[in-house]
């Protein structure tokens, strides 16, 4: 077989200039088209098509295989990027076997001369359809039951638990039980307090957010950063897009596994998903990096925005939305021991997260087979002996190829009743190879590593729904609810007592501003007693009237709204204290005016 590349096509791949000439004697010559229906199932399709194409080699006593794009065999053809990627995976595949072997280019019109013997096998035609690609069916049922800190695996039928989150948890996951309907949530209150609402001009389940909820939004957004950036592990921080292409066998791929919530767009010549996590992102990143052993556990981080086709009467604000935003951060490490290693110091960032807002978390543990559950249950224990807790476990039905193992889901009861997922960790053995992601090792092979997903306090909005929740809980033991100080709106409130006050009101409120603090100054024409109500409604964590005895003596009454009395103390005090309230915490200027006359109403 013997051919010339003469002419470029619009759809031709690019090849050095000594690819442009091929000869080769004694050898099995695959002519080969690819159809759309192999661009579902593009691995499948070259193993089948790679495994035969050795076998006719030994059959027919070839000594080497050349493969010969050849777009004439069929009229459905498969796009050209896709044709590529399949002639590279059977080419690949073929000399890992140990055969020599050549792929004409694609996209070329050639000049070819052939030479064939005359015998039976001498002209032969297969047809491959890539079957084991079609969707494989679970076999068998999911499976429920509680492992305790000694390693007692305890059916549901038999577990009593002290846990109302954990109750609740078995009541909805393994008996799928459905907690009676809440007709107002009480969390939606705060949501129309800081201007958290749906846009109704949008798809359903998209947000919006007016200046007080866009703050907090883009602090946690800071917050989450600095946890990762914080965790000890080596970081690189990155941006990417939102929507990849279909025609990629990794994402296509990894899709069809993620399941029935894609959100996608079609522009009429593509298909595109719009990721539902940063995966996609960082491992088209990642496959292109040069990484060596020596550089991991590594990570890397953005907040995406991410959308899930969520049913439009399940969407809950805050929880449950089309469009979210995922602090992802994955870490790529070398070995399933490091990688349960570096699973379990995630963990317990988790739950520090979780317990220093006073909440507390209940685990579902997720394996992906039972075989998976033998494989991790130990690091699950220690899990369990970590926090002192029983650990539900979740093991899906055998039949299914996951590219992850074990995955938590870290619950917290709210005040509805309902355990609500918001940190994750999962453990990855698959993506890497799907991607191509590899490292160097000891011996200068090329390894997959084992990837581990995390988000460590949950997509943004649902760490504002924890917060949230939180406050509400703490109105219901009888005292204000109040936000965290480093996410409050508005730190302080400086209220001028009367007109003549107000210079030195605001005065006062720069000496604040200064030192880091979001201060507001109600400079209005309001009675005294209005400004302070107007000061609790607004949920300032301080609030003080400056009058002509607080600019003599220096001295302020200052409202804390976190423990529902006054406090005398100085400017200079009361700032002490919000920066000690506040310390390491990420910091942002006001988003609004900071003088209430010069504020909008809405």
């Amino acid at each position: 077989m013997e051919f010339e590349a003469k002419e470029k096509t619009k759809v031709a791949e690019e090849i050095p200039d000594n690819l442009h000439n091929g000869r080769m004697e004694e050898v099995l010559v695959a002519f080969i088209t690819v159809e759309s229906s192999d661009e579902d199932a593009l691995q499948d399709v070259a193993a089948e098509a790679s495994k035969d194409i050795l076998a006719t080699k030994e059959k027919v006593g070839a000594e080497r295989i050349m493969l010969y794009p050849y777009a004439h065999l069929s009229k459905d053809l498969a796009k050209p990027k896709a044709s590529i990627q399949l002639l590279d995976m059977v080419e690949k595949m073929v000399a890992a076997d140990g055969t020599e072997v050549v792929r004409a280019p694609f996209g070329w019109y050639k000049s070819f001369d052939v030479k064939c013997k005359g015998h039976p096998l001498s002209e032969l035609s297969r047809d491959f359809t890539g079957k084991a690609a079609k969707k494989s069916a679970p076999k068998g049922k999911d499976a429920y039951f509680v492992l305790t800190p000694d390693g007692e695996e305890v059916r549901i039928e038999d577990y009593k638990s002290t846990s109302e989150c954990m109750r609740y948890m078995i009541d909805k996951e393994a008996l799928g039980k459905e907690a009676p309907a809440v007709k107002e949530p009480d969390y939606l209150r705060l949501c129309k307090k800081f201007g958290i609402q749906w846009e109704s001009m949008s798809d359903a389940g998209h947000m919006c957010l007016a200046p007080h909820g866009a703050m907090m939004f883009d602090l946690i957004s800071d917050y989450a950063t600095q946890i990762v950036n914080g965790s000890g592990f080596s970081v690189y921080n990155v941006k990417g897009t939102n929507m990849f292409s279909l025609d990629e066998p990794a994402v296509k791929e990894h899709a069809d596994l993620f399941g029935d919530r894609l959100y996608t767009v079609d522009t009429g010549k593509k298909k595109f998903v719009l990721r539902y996590a940063a995966c996609h992102q960082q491992f088209a990143m990642i496959r292109n990096w040069n990484i060596s052993y020596r550089n991991m556990p590594f990570g890397a981080f953005e907040v995406a925005d991410s959308y899930r086709m969520e049913q439009s009467g399940e969407t809950m604000l805050c929880f449950r939305t089309r469009r979210l935003n995922m602090p992802d951060f994955h870490v790529m490490c070398r070995t399933v021991p490091e990688a349960q290693d570096s699973f379990r110091f995630l963990d317990g960032k988790i739950y520090d997260e979780i317990e220093a807002i006073g909440r507390e978390y209940e685990m579902l543990v997720n394996f992906s087979s039972m075989q998976a559950y033998r494989n991790n249950k130990d690091l699950i224990l220690k899990l369990c002996n970590d926090h002192g807790r029983d650990a539900l476990i979740h093991i899906y039905p055998e039949g299914i190829n996951y590219y992850w193992t074990v995955n938590i889901e870290y619950h917290m009861l709210d005040q509805m009743k309902r355990p609500r997922e918001i940190g994750t960790v999962q453990i990855d053995v698959g993506n890497a190879q799907r991607f191509g992601i590899t490292y160097s090792d000891e011996n200068g092979e090329k390894q997959y590593p084992v990837i581990l997903h995390c988000a460590v306090i949950g997509s943004i909005e649902r760490w504002m729904y924890t917060l949230l929740d939180t406050a509400v809980a703490l109105e219901k033991t009888g005292i204000p609810g109040y936000l965290p100080v480093w996410i409050a709106p508005e730190q302080v409130r400086l209220m001028a007592k009367n007109e003549e006050c107000v210079a030195e009101t605001l005065k006062a409120a720069e000496a604040i501003r200064s030192a880091g603090i979001r201060v507001s100054v109600d400079d209005t024409d309001a009675t005294v007693g209005k400004k302070v109500r107007l000061s609790k409604q607004d949920w300032c964590s301080y609030a003080a009237v400056i009058g002509e005895k607080e600019i003599e003596s220096g001295q302020l009454k200052v409202y804390v709204r976190s423990e529902n009395r006054d406090v005398d103390m100085t400017t200079e005090e009361l700032v002490s204290r919000i920066k000690a309230e506040t310390a390491g915490m990420p910091v942002r200027d006001m988003y609004m005016p900071s003088e209430l006359s010069k504020r909008c109403g809405f």
